[in-house]
């Protein structure tokens, strides 16, 4: 127990010493912006003195990065076993890798949402508001999303792209499927295959995000704006491909 003009650097970088030995990075990090707002609110309140913040004098914890990059011909690995499981999976893969969107997103992605040769997405992340032409071919997998909508339409009537194809204890025929349930299946799907994630996390239905952002990057897609990113060094972060694929040098 402390005043809080006696609690100093040293004592905060000791807290965060403690999450960052026990492997809780990412808690660190937590840890300490919540010291600095305590502390700014402080100063606001005159209990401490004007600018005095020792957490911001505290290193930033890193957080380790663990989780695999998810390659191509692992993709379609994943994709073969996932559309044979449940074709909505296949579907949602799809529109993950041609759309680059998340998989909240795409969980929501409505019929009615199309309109002007467009589907139209309101991230739910962030808001932002996307409008991807049915043109939009991704050359990798030679598919285009017009072609991707039409084999989400089927006998089945639903407002929803990703839906159940009948009732199941998950939901109504017709309904929408959660990103929860994508995440399991994708999960289920990849590991049934034989790839060798190393000692890294095995890549999750999110890493399609990365995979479409560098496929369309290549092609010479605006990524950026597919995406939805307010800065251009958010995009980048998601084509550091982490050590996983070769680079190819032109001459």
């Amino acid at each position: 127990m402390k005043p809080l003009p006696a609690v100093d650097a040293r004592d905060i970088a000791e807290i965060l010493d403690e999450y960052k030995s026990n492997g809780q990075h990412r808690m660190a990090q937590v840890v300490r912006s919540v010291f600095s707002d305590i502390f700014k609110e402080a100063q606001h309140a005159g209990e401490v003195p004007p600018g005095y913040n020792p957490a911001l004098a505290t290193k930033r914890p890193k957080t380790r990065i663990k989780r695999q990059r998810l390659t191509l011909d692992e993709w379609h690995q994943i994709y073969d076993l996932a559309d044979k499981q449940h074709r909505y999976m296949g579907n949602a893969m799809l529109l993950a890798l041609v759309t680059g969107q998340r998989i909240s997103d795409i969980s929501r992605m409505r019929f009615q949402d199309i309109w002007d040769d467009h589907l139209h997405v309101v991230q739910g992340k962030t808001g932002a508001k996307v409008a991807i032409p049915l043109s939009l071919r991704n050359q990798a997998i030679n598919v285009s999303l017009k072609e991707i909508v039409d084999r989400c339409r089927d006998r089945v009537v639903s407002h929803y792209l990703i839906h159940y194809f009948r009732t199941t204890s998950q939901g109504q025929r017709g309904g929408p499927v959660t990103a929860n349930t994508m995440t399991t299946n994708f999960t289920k799907a990849r590991n049934k295959t034989n790839i060798d994630w190393g000692e890294g996390m095995p890549a999750s239905f999110h890493e399609q995000r990365s995979l479409s952002e560098r496929l369309y990057r290549k092609q010479g897609i605006d990524t950026q704006a597919l995406l939805g990113h307010a800065t251009r060094a958010q995009t980048d972060r998601y084509n550091d491909v982490r050590g996983k694929e070769w680079i190819t040098i032109a001459c």
